[in-house]
């Protein structure tokens, strides 16, 4: 078999219309690719208040990574250690049709999907957001949809805003990531998808929003929404990990691919090679001796540092950007802002190495402050200072809402949350009245642990 460097299959994925973020590296085998690949793709993807006072020190006592943040962050939770479920369920996919005309490279992500969850019988309706890079059907957003649907929630789980068939297919602006633009977008499409499912009968008793990460920050946005236009009545909001600013969460993990020599796509080829080619070439390591059941026993296998996780962690959100930068180049033709290549119109099947070589250098804050402020500045808001720009980006700029709403408000996180500074910390205990912060679970690590999952449900529901 052919040996493929990571950038030519992201290029073969999307052309199948697949998510080319999480194909690394191809060399051998197929059976020996796919077991590669599972592993990788589940590192990457892989949580003081109002009433009783929780008692931090006995939450996740049994978590494995208390002392470690990164390790946390991509390990998650074992299994072990997860809510039992009675019987998951998949959700009933609906979808939202694309807003604007697409162009054929970006078609295959035409449709936005979403999922819902329906108990027969009146019951509240928990809306969760994904966080960053994550669809509806996500490993963490589908076990907390399953943990709600089984404590009697109807559910409606929505892919984020910074995936590919959201910025293709719904967002209002060439170069998608405009926090308060997307926020106001997505807070049309569930007060729709609500009128639908009950136009349907699905009998809904009382509102609550919630999220992960960026979808946590969203649902605060989306919950001061509300407050205002009341199309959908939503009573509490769950902020899981949330970043307290959104460019210093990027800065800090753009930092883990600066400060391990990850600057383009050269160099990160070269990180990803010597992680997986002693996988092909290693002659005491076999691919039987690893088992990919088992992430803490790959992952020992593989023999990651710390460093290494911090490029992984790095390496995803900088896919995200990527992914805006260059659709936001095909949306705008002639008239982008920094353009990846001279081509003007993209077939289907043409070559975009180039432009995703191009786009991986770009960080977010880069993107953010180089390519959609100027955008948004020369053809929506003349008058959107950079000061206003970066306020949009940051929950103090929701401050007078908080305060006025601070006991519907749920904010749970983690100590040493990766994108948390200790200023954000300090601005969470004086912020918000009902907030619990775990002493340990990195960046979204301990949110499977069934501590962690009863407490914010418990939380929720409470008076």
């Amino acid at each position: 078999m052919q040996c493929l460097k990571f950038l030519e299959l992201w290029e073969i994925n999307l052309r199948k219309g697949e998510y080319g973020i999480y194909k690394f590296y191809v060399c051998h085998a197929e059976n020996m690719l796919k077991k590669i690949l599972i592993v990788i793709a589940t590192m990457l993807f892989s949580v003081t208040g109002f009433g009783e006072e929780i008692d931090v020190s006995q939450i996740a006592v049994d978590y494995p990574y208390k002392d470690n943040a990164i390790m946390a962050t991509v390990m998650g939770t074992p299994s072990s250690q997860w809510y039992k479920l009675k019987k998951g369920k998949a959700p009933k996919v609906k979808k939202f049709k694309a807003i604007k005309k697409v162009p054929e490279i970006l078609r295959p992500w035409s449709d936005y999907e979403y999922g819902v969850w329906k108990q027969k019988n009146d019951a509240p309706l928990m809306i969760l957001i994904s966080g960053t890079g994550s669809l509806y059907n996500s490993g963490l957003t589908m076990y907390m949809a399953n943990v709600f649907y089984e404590r009697g929630y109807n559910v409606l789980a929505l892919s984020s805003p910074t995936t590919m068939p959201y910025i293709v297919s719904q967002s209002k602006n060439n170069y998608a990531g405009y926090i308060k633009d997307e926020s106001t977008h997505m807070y049309d499409l569930i007060a729709t998808a609500i009128s639908k499912e009950k136009a349907e009968g699905m009998k809904i008793t009382k509102t609550y929003i919630g999220g992960y990460s960026l979808g946590g920050f969203q649902s605060l946005l989306i919950q001061e929404m509300d407050s205002e236009k009341k199309k959908i009545g939503i009573e509490k909001s769950l902020m899981l990990n949330s970043p307290v600013s959104i460019l210093t969460a990027t800065q800090k993990l753009d930092s883990y691919l600066v400060k391990n020599g990850i600057y383009n796509a050269e160099s990160l080829e070269k990180f990803l090679d010597n992680i997986f080619g002693k996988l092909v070439y290693d002659e005491y390591l076999e691919i039987s001796d690893v088992d990919f059941t088992d992430i803490r026993s790959a992952v020992s296998k593989l023999q990651l540092k710390d460093s290494d996780f911090e490029v992984l962690t790095g390496l995803l959100f900088r896919f995200y950007s990527a992914n805006m930068t260059f659709a936001g180049e095909v949306f705008s033709g002639k008239n982008a802002v920094g353009r990846l290549s001279d081509k003007k119109i993209y077939k289907r099947f043409d070559s975009v190495t180039k432009e995703f070589r191009e786009g991986l250098s770009v960080s977010f804050d880069e993107y953010s402050k180089e390519i959609l402020f100027p955008y948004l500045k020369k053809n929506k808001y003349p008058d959107l200072t950079m000061e206003q720009f970066i306020k949009e980006f940051d929950l103090r700029n929701s401050q007078e809402f908080i305060d006025k709403n601070n006991k519907n408000i749920i904010f749970i996180t983690s100590k040493d949350d990766i994108l948390t500074t200790e200023s954000d910390l300090d601005y969470i205990n004086k912020t918000f009245n009902n907030r619990v912060i775990i002493p340990y679970g990195g960046h979204t690590g301990i949110l499977w642990h069934r501590d962690v999952v009863n407490l914010m449900v418990d939380k929720l529901e409470e008076e």
